[in-house]
């Protein structure tokens, strides 16, 4: 397990909506209003690190910490969490609203990636609000338009992963299909990174996810 300094780098996690600009414009602003904030809120509510909220944007929300890095197996299981709170809502809201998500395909196409970075970044705040500042947040929101082409998934940089030894990566992802992939960005150049398919893993997260990891 690794330490993040507070002026230093940070774990940032973009948990982002599959799906949110078909599905705004299919649909009219009153259907999308009883849709949208309350799965964003679902989102905001799943978090289970301690992370604070950097920003809500439309279809995502930017989750950051300082300090000391959770542990691979936990933070695989705080994405796992955002995916399986995240459907269990939009099942809800599908029921209570069947006639409007049946008029648009788009409705049952709305699913949950999440990207996960660790950045070199500060923070300010303006008229109260904090922002955050650097190179690495260019990065971490170039990475949600990249050229996996599944819906649903988990990215982890490779800038991330160096933080863990590989014995903590082999223990926290032995029951994922991991994939190496990378994307080049005008200004930025290469980004690398592994990512997996919430889809491809045969046990609940629960059960997948083991109970303790080693630390450095």
């Amino acid at each position: 397990m690794g330490t993040l300094n507070e002026n230093g780098a940070a774990l940032i996690c973009i948990p982002d909506i599959s799906g949110f600009t078909q599905f705004m414009a299919e649909n009219d602003i009153e259907f999308s209003r009883k849709i949208i904030p309350p799965l964003l809120r679902t989102i905001v509510n799943a978090n289970t690190l301690n992370m604070k909220v950097g920003e809500i944007e439309g279809d995502a929300v930017v989750f950051y910490r300082f300090g000391i890095l959770p542990t691979l197996n936990e933070l695989i299981r705080q994405c796992q969490d955002f995916y399986d709170k995240f459907n269990e809502n939009l099942k809800v809201l599908m029921d209570e609203h069947v006639d409007n998500f049946h008029k648009s395909v788009s409705s049952e196409k709305l699913s949950i990636k999440v990207v996960c970075h660790a950045a070199e970044i500060t923070s300010t705040e303006i008229e109260g609000i904090t922002k955050l500042i650097g190179e690495d947040m260019v990065v971490v929101h170039k990475l949600l338009k990249n050229s996996i082409t599944e819906m649903e998934y988990i990215l982890l940089t490779d800038k991330l992963l160096a933080y863990y030894t590989e014995e903590a990566k082999q223990v926290a992802l032995k029951d994922y299909t991991l994939r190496e992939g990378k994307d080049i960005y005008e200004h930025i150049g290469t980004i690398n990174y592994s990512y997996m398919s919430f889809l491809e893993t045969n046990q609940s997260a629960t059960d997948k996810i083991p109970a303790a990891e080693p630390e450095n």
